[in-house]
């Protein structure tokens, strides 16, 4: 087993035990009976709805390119963020540029530099919200540190970005590298060299997934688009909170969904078990409800994004028919 498996296996142990710990059953479990269906209509539609917005908004950082469909994106990032559920490592991200790459003849390293930045913006989208939530119903300084250094995690990552491909200076850096190489003995020289050229000829190509950064028009939809998304997502976050009768506001749907996002950055087990019903507990306990019941409200609320990622992504997986076996090949 590998370390990274291990460590999440770990991590997911002790968030559990932390959550378990003197919980009241009768409490969880009576939660779960006060769950109204009255919502799960709008919920299904919004949340697909999302799907395919994140389908435009990916035709545009990829240049509204002709030979992309919206609708075709928005069913690959869909298998994609059913693989992220049930695979470790982000391993829907990289089935994406594989499956992209292969099937559009497109360098896969330049469609993954997209995925990439689309992640910025999604970390962005939800930092500004989280933001928002914070300044207008809570102002605790706990939660306003994390989402500072979240906002400077994704927003440092954005300028990094900006700056490595507008200086393109990866040529020469690589040229230093390789004179570098030069001076080792004969036996390490060839190799280092062909590895350098082999690094800096995927770093190219990865940098051109952010070729949108020089077009203000696409890069606004994209923009547009990713507030659009995250919006909805609280709506649906809040309607799920909503149908057990809490008397909480869409401020809790603001708080859940930019809590949850930002904890599947944190390695854990398939379903993101343990991460996401710690977000769900911190959310919730800041509108002062109990352990139990933000328990059973985050386990409904993930149960549902999980079965409809289930079937909507399996069926466009096998629509695709690339087996499993290749996209964890080209996940390692």
């Amino acid at each position: 087993m590998k370390k990274r498996k291990i460590a999440a296996l770990v991590i997911t142990i002790v968030l559990l035990a932390a959550i378990f710990y003197k919980i009241d059953w009768a409490e969880l479990i009576r939660t779960f009976k006060d769950f109204d269906f009255k919502n799960i209509l709008q919920i299904v539609i919004f949340y697909v709805l999302t799907l395919y917005i994140r389908g435009i908004r990916w035709k545009a950082l990829l240049l509204n390119d002709k030979k992309y469909s919206s609708l075709h994106l928005g069913e690959v990032f869909t298998v994609g963020s059913m693989l992220n559920i049930f695979l470790p490592a982000r391993a829907g991200d990289v089935y994406r540029a594989y499956y992209l790459g292969s099937v559009k003849g497109e360098k896969k390293m330049k469609v993954f530099g997209s995925i990439i930045l689309e992640r910025t913006l999604d970390g962005i989208s939800v930092f500004f919200m989280l933001l928002i939530a914070i300044l207008l119903y809570c102002k605790q300084q706990w939660i306003l540190h994390i989402a500072y250094g979240i906002g400077a995690l994704f927003i440092g990552s954005l300028a990094v970005f900006y700056v490595v491909f507008k200086f393109d200076k990866i040529d020469e850096v690589c040229g230093w590298f390789a004179k570098l190489a030069e001076k080792l003995p004969e036996k390490a020289r060839e190799a280092s060299i062909l590895l350098i050229d082999k690094i800096c000829c995927y770093t190219k190509s990865f940098m051109e997934g952010f070729t949108v950064l020089d077009y203000p028009k696409y890069w606004t939809i994209a923009c547009v688009t990713s507030i659009l998304v995250w919006g909805i997502e609280a709506y649906v976050a809040y309607l799920i909170v909503d149908s057990f009768s809490l008397g909480l506001g869409f401020s809790a749907g603001l708080f859940v969904l930019s809590l949850i996002s930002f904890s599947t950055m944190i390695p854990s087990t398939s379903v993101f078990l343990g991460p996401y019903q710690v977000a769900y507990l911190m959310a919730l306990g800041i509108f002062g409800i109990e352990k139990s019941t933000a328990l059973a409200v985050s386990t409904v609320h993930q149960g549902i994004l999980i079965i409809i990622l289930t079937i909507l992504g399996g069926y466009y997986l096998l629509k695709f028919n690339i087996s499993m076996k290749d996209i964890n090949k080209n996940a390692q």
